[in-house]
């Protein structure tokens, strides 16, 4: 069997990049997803994996593995330069579907009595009505 050089293999995955997020697009728009993600079995497979990670620690022993300047580094270098547009593309979405959510915390800071000299009654009276209404408005009642 002929196998490529590693410089080459690379050369070959970095001469990709040209076509391969058209490829995904497609890809993608011919998809159903859903269909086979919300069934019983892939539920079933979700939790069994969810299940055998716990126990075989996979999580933790990954996590042994790295440093914080490892975690750091890849956070920086790979978060950073995308973060911004992520946020500019999610923007309608989240005004959307946290927009009502706001404003009946909103109704809620303005209909609170006014703040006293007794802490433990500004707690009750003030913050605990508005932690209560974040709580309904995240479906969390």
């Amino acid at each position: 069997m002929v196998t490529k050089t590693l410089e080459e293999a690379k050369a070959n995955f970095e001469a990709s990049i040209g076509y391969i997020p058209d490829r995904y697009r497609a890809g993608v728009q011919k998809a159903d997803w859903l269909t086979k993600a919300k069934s019983d079995a892939a539920e079933k497979n979700f939790a069994d994996g969810v299940s055998k990670a716990i126990s075989n620690k996979t999580r933790q022993k990954a996590i042994a593995e790295m440093t914080n300047e490892d975690w750091k580094n890849a956070a920086v270098n790979k978060g950073a330069p995308i973060i911004g547009d992520r946020i500019r593309g999610a923007l309608d979405k989240w005004a959307a579907e946290f927009g009502p959510v706001y404003s009946t915390v909103q109704a809620k800071v303005a209909a609170l009595p006014p703040k006293g000299t007794d802490w433990r009654a500004n707690i009750t009276n003030r913050l605990v009505p508005v932690v209560e209404q974040w709580r309904k408005g995240a479906g969390k009642t």
